[in-house]
């Protein structure tokens, strides 16, 4: 089978859903389908050409204009000028990665084009949930996505979750006896909460002098992070997984998400993980016993659980074996079985 994923835009620092269309490209391939994937590096209208402005000024600032689209093992990555329509016709199997790609992939007709929904992307367009009605075979990245469609009258045919390999993310580190140390992620969009973060790392020291914190991000934060923050961009694999295992508790301020990889990289690693209500990180992780949740935009709460954990290292220590345990659940390979599956049952 050929299979095409179409990215809203080429890929120089893959992370959340382009990582997991990467991923999924990878697995089809290993299995024999020849697989592309498609980024286009124009869309039309004159916002999108100043934006792309734009974004070649931020790339030079953070040091990664120029950089090679993502290498995959056995995927071809084309970024052509434009989107062809036309070109995407002579695939088998086309999925829309966002709702930016949704339009073009439902020229493809009945059996050819899917929709990949991998979160409420209403939080980043108001034209998001027309995309949802377009002429498409949907499946979702977790069971509140879902069920978020269904509920908009939107037939789902199954879901492809998320998962952790177990080669990459496990715990080097026992999670006892781990200082008081953090781990978060910091992405500058409104809808990841770096407002949130900043608040409750500062309140975090207030309560827990001693606290040292390692902030990951793909790019240079925008927000002003404390002083005593480590930050770290684009971290390596190696490093990633390092800096997991130093960790005592991981901090996820997301508003709303599909998924949420970090929290569940870190639960892998041992970390006891404090989140937002942002619904994906419930996917695999049970509020009460595998993780500690809290209101969204609660800065206050994060640091007040943070601190309450990395008091407390029985109550720590159950709450994140309990998420090495909820984790291990899911692998990749099932979750390339349901995609194959979904795209060879609703093929023409």
């Amino acid at each position: 089978m050929n299979v095409a994923f179409v990215l809203p835009a080429p890929v120089r620092v893959p992370q959340g859903g382009a990582a997991v269309v990467f991923r999924h490209a990878a697995a089809l391939a290993e299995r024999g389908h020849r697989v592309d994937v498609v980024a286009p590096q124009r869309e039309p209208g004159a916002w999108p050409r100043v934006r792309r402005g734009l974004v070649r000024a931020r790339d030079a600032w953070h040091g990664v204009e120029g950089e090679q689209p993502f290498p995959t093992a056995g995927v071809r990555v084309l970024e052509p000028p434009v989107l062809d329509v036309g070109v995407l016709h002579m695939y088998d199997s086309v999925i829309a990665t966002g709702h930016q790609t949704a339009h073009p992939v439902s020229t493809c007709g009945p059996g050819r084009g899917f929709y990949f929904v991998q979160g409420d992307e209403r939080a980043l367009s108001p034209r998001a949930e027309a995309t949802w009605a377009l002429p498409l075979v949907r499946f979702a990245v977790s069971a509140w996505v879902a069920d978020l469609l269904r509920g908009r009258g939107h037939p789902v045919v199954g879901v492809v979750p998320n998962a952790v390999d177990s080669s990459d993310w496990q715990c080097d580190r026992a999670p006892a006896g781990r200082g008081a140390h953090v781990v978060a992620l910091y992405h500058r969009h409104p809808v990841k909460g770096p407002r949130t973060l900043v608040r409750a790392l500062r309140q975090l020291r207030e309560r827990v002098p001693e606290v040292s914190a390692t902030v990951v991000c793909a790019r240079p934060p925008t927000h002003r992070l404390p002083r005593w923050v480590d930050v770290r961009v684009r971290p390596s694999q190696p490093e990633l997984r390092a800096i997991y295992n130093r960790a005592a508790v991981c901090l996820h301020t997301s508003t709303v998400e599909g998924w949420g990889l970090v929290p569940m990289e870190a639960a892998a690693c041992g970390c006891a993980v404090v989140a937002t209500a942002s619904r994906g990180p419930r996917e695999y992780l049970d509020p009460g016993r595998s993780m500690v949740e809290v209101p969204v935009g609660d800065g206050a709460a994060l640091a007040y659980h943070a601190a309450r954990l990395l008091r407390d290292d029985r109550a720590r220590r159950a709450v994140a074996s309990a998420a090495v345990e909820d984790v291990s659940r899911f692998s990749w390979s099932a979750s390339a079985d349901a995609l194959e599956s979904i795209l060879v049952g609703h093929s023409a």
